[in-house]
């Protein structure tokens, strides 16, 4: 409590000026490129705005950074994937898992649940985290492919003539 007033005071110094113009664009940057056409920028922009500013106001952490997370990320585009796979509409799929998945914070919250997370090791982030670093891997991977297929290389190049090619 006796410092809730100075983390914002210490925010208006100069010096903070590259440090929230950096964490802006990373922050928003995510925000931007969710949906793939099916959330414009506007709504995306306005809804983690005010998440962000609920977050700060109600859980006495000001200058914590919200952001999204690596398995938000794989999560979210496996979900687009069968959304567009089974001919589902993303946004009501994403809607009811919201629905559920704030269901269940509730339920843990209730039953303070947080008091397992002592069990939680070194070990269980890192092979959580291999595995996210694997699916990132073989994303890559599998864009890299897809390219090489849809633009293959011409094999057959005729250097004397290589500004003439179309």
């Amino acid at each position: 409590a006796p410092h809730y007033l100075s983390d914002y005071t210490d925010a208006l110094s100069l010096q903070c000026l590259a440090s929230f113009l950096f964490l802006y664009c990373a922050c928003m940057s995510p925000v931007i490129t969710f949906g793939e056409g099916r959330i414009s920028a506007i709504e995306s922009l306005f809804g983690a705005s005010m998440t962000g500013i609920a977050y700060s106001l109600f859980a006495g952490q000001p200058l914590t950074i919200l952001g999204s997370t690596g398995p938000v990320l794989v999560f979210e585009k496996i979900l687009f994937k069968f959304c567009k796979e089974y001919g589902l509409s993303y946004l009501s799929l994403r809607v009811c898992i919201g629905l559920w998945t704030a269901f269940f914070c509730l339920l843990l919250v209730a039953t303070d649940a947080s008091s397992l997370v002592c069990y939680i090791t070194r070990f269980t982030e890192e092979a959580f985290a291999s595995l996210i670093c694997i699916i990132f891997i073989y994303e890559a991977l599998e864009k890299l492919i897809h390219l090489g297929e849809t633009y293959p290389f011409n094999m057959h190049n005729d250097l004397n003539q290589l500004t003439q090619y179309s």
